[in-house]
């Protein structure tokens, strides 16, 4: 038997009186957090606990009288959802909040490369215990940090940890997402946040083997097996060349175990690793963080103003331009000290003398106290352009060029596949998030845009119309690059439709996490709400042809596979901020807007801004689609 009662709401500052279903004997409710789970479902209190997902705030009503064909009944029972912000569900496979800094994923001497007050929201500044004197923020400070904001913005309640989704579809209707995660559970939403970020999905390269007993792990999970390794381990074998196997051979060093380290040779070649400072004087990400340091990057993002004409579009400006980065890399090489070590000097980026610029193996920060000593006086082997052939008895590692050493420990820094898998090859596609065999078609509509946006790259920055040829080369070509996302967030041809249903934040690489996620989520929300006008659909895809094109000629073959962006965040995030209407240019004065860093508290208030001046977005939608069921009067 149901019942139907009134119920007086609040939502979005609008007063609603709704009609809501009472199930006598409970509703059926998905074991995790489905959207009718969430739906304003009323239940009995003695149901709560078993019934209901943790995670969901819910308004629990004692002695509450519902009208029946008998008369009054009194009952308690617990009203889910009642609150605009319980409506929200984060599922996470880890076993604690931090992302690709949560708990079982840190270790000691991992550090951010990037300095306070960098690595923090505008709107949670970061505590200062646990920040070394020279500037060095700990993992687990960033560890700290990011449970302390969960904590205060109400997030751990709405989150599932240890919950992997194995499974995304969209329902038949076209209304709704379909998410199967790993208890078998189905969950249902209206909107889906796909926020897996760059490092969720591990690549983790198979070696034949026979009797080979000792772990062989990714790097992602090091921090599972530190007391492993303190106890059983004298020798440890690191794979790859990223910064991922800068910080893990330093780790290593530091807790005396002789590393061999292998890196094969690839197109990209080694990470190239920024000195912390400028000569001892001023922090580099300090300097790469301001305005002037952003005018040597082209950025097809900052395409206007006196800057990038005279640097640019000028040949004097290019050559100021070209020798402005011959600096950093000149500074980069005798911070690591290259020429002193024969180990080391195998770790050069290529190309030579410009390394720090095109950053095609990555770039990373020598973020740790005295990084670059601590390798030196480190007990390390270095083995360029190798690569493993096999695994064998008495654990020995036998390389392709007939070599063999024995190890306690493998740990491959390999980096990480895109983490779109739970999608079918159907729906990667329609969202944009791998390009289709067609591509390659002369006649396919993407390279028609690919080539043109090829032409635009070239005629706005000649500085990258020449590339330097990689170190070798290679047969195998990526399925995937940059997702065909505009704004890098977006599908066109969802959007265009009026599909405003599903979001891809955290897809980009930029040293300057914490404040571009933030932009990202303040436009992402903007978009969802309706607050946000789009333009056309052949707009929106050449704006992503165009990005994508411009990555992969400025930044090699971290750009082909990436939207890589570690230079020119700043371009990205003005781009945002003028969507939205917003003020780009946060300083006080015209000098401090050149030269002074840039910090997550320029951008304090973005989102009172957003709730205030609703003028500006003529299009607004509530975000109330099927949430409160109208049962009738």
């Amino acid at each position: 038997m149901r019942y139907r009662i009134p119920v007086d709401m609040h939502y979005l500052g609008q007063k609603t009186n709704t009609c809501t279903e009472v199930h006598r004997a409970g509703p059926e409710l998905p074991p995790l957090g489905g959207y009718e789970a969430m739906d304003l479902t009323i239940m009995w209190t003695n149901l709560f606990d078993s019934l209901i997902p943790a995670g969901f705030l819910c308004l629990v009503l004692n002695n509450l009288i519902i009208m029946s064909s008998a008369g009054p009944e009194t009952y308690d029972v617990v009203v889910i959802g009642a609150a605009p912000d319980s409506k929200l569900l984060i599922v996470d496979d880890g076993g604690t909040i931090g992302g690709c800094w949560n708990r079982e994923k840190i270790y000691p001497n991992l550090y951010a490369q990037i300095n306070p007050p960098k690595f923090e929201y505008s709107m949670w500044p970061m505590k200062p215990e646990g920040v070394t004197k020279d500037g060095y923020i700990p993992a687990d400070t960033i560890h700290e940090y990011l449970n302390s904001f969960a904590e205060e913005f109400k997030l751990v309640q709405r989150t599932r940890l240890n919950t992997r989704v194995l499974e995304i579809d969209r329902i038949a209707d076209r209304r709704r997402w379909s998410i199967t995660v790993n208890n078998g559970a189905n969950l249902l939403c209206e909107k889906l946040i796909y926020a897996t970020g760059p490092t969720s999905n591990p690549i983790v390269p198979r070696f034949p083997s026979d009797g080979f007993t000792s772990p062989v792990v990714h790097s992602q999970v090091i921090g599972e097996h530190l007391q492993w390794i303190e106890k059983n381990c004298r020798r440890v074998t690191v794979v790859g060349g990223a910064k991922s196997a800068f910080d893990t051979v330093y780790m290593l060093v530091k807790a005396g175990q002789h590393v061999d380290w292998l890196v094969r040779d690839s197109p990209s070649g080694v990470a190239a690793m920024a000195a912390p400072t400028v000569l001892g004087l001023w922090s580099n990400v300090d300097h790469v963080a301001t305005r002037m340091a952003a005018n040597f990057s082209p950025s097809i993002m900052n395409t206007s103003g006196f800057w990038y004409h005279f640097l640019q579009r000028t040949y004097i400006g290019r050559a100021i331009t070209r020798l402005y980065w011959r600096v950093p890399t000149f500074l980069a090489e005798q911070h690591a000290g290259y020429s002193a070590n024969e180990q080391l000097g195998k770790l050069r980026p290529h190309p030579p003398g410009a390394g720090m610029f095109w950053g095609s193996g990555g770039i990373g920060v020598a973020s740790a106290p005295e990084f670059w000593k601590v390798l030196h006086s480190g007990d390390i082997t270095i083995r360029k352009g190798v690569e493993i052939k096999t695994l064998s008895r008495g654990n020995v590692v036998n390389l392709q060029d007939g070599d063999s050493f024995q190890t306690d420990f493998v740990i491959l820094c390999t980096g990480y596949d895109k983490g779109y898998m739970a999608m079918t090859p159907q729906l990667r596609e329609e969202c944009g998030l791998n390009y289709s065999m067609n591509d390659d078609d002369p006649s396919s509509r993407w390279r028609n845009m690919d080539t043109r946006a090829a032409a635009l790259v070239d005629e706005k920055l000649p500085f990258l119309k020449n590339p330097p040829s990689p170190p070798c080369h290679s047969e195998s070509k990526p399925s995937h690059g940059p997702s065909r996302h505009y704004r890098r967030l977006i599908v066109p041809g969802l959007a265009a439709n009026g599909d405003r249903s599903i979001l891809f934040p955290g897809q980009i690489h930029s040293v300057f996490t914490p404040l571009t996620a933030e932009v990202q989520a303040l436009w992402g929300a903007a978009f969802m709400l309706g607050y946000l006008d789009l333009p056309s659909q052949k707009e929106m895809e050449f704006e992503a042809a165009v990005f994508n094109a411009w990555t992969r000629k400025r930044y090699l073959e971290q750009g082909k596979k990436h939207a890589y962006i570690l230079y020119d965040f700043m371009s990205y995030i003005d781009t945002l901020m003028g969507d939205l209407g917003l003020k780009t240019k946060r300083k006080s004065n015209p000098l401090a807007e050149q030269f002074a860093p840039y910090h997550p508290g320029d951008y304090r208030g973005g989102v009172d801004y957003i709730q205030n001046e609703n003028i500006r977005f003529p299009t607004l939608l509530l975000f109330a689609s099927g949430v409160f069921k109208n049962c009738g009067s």
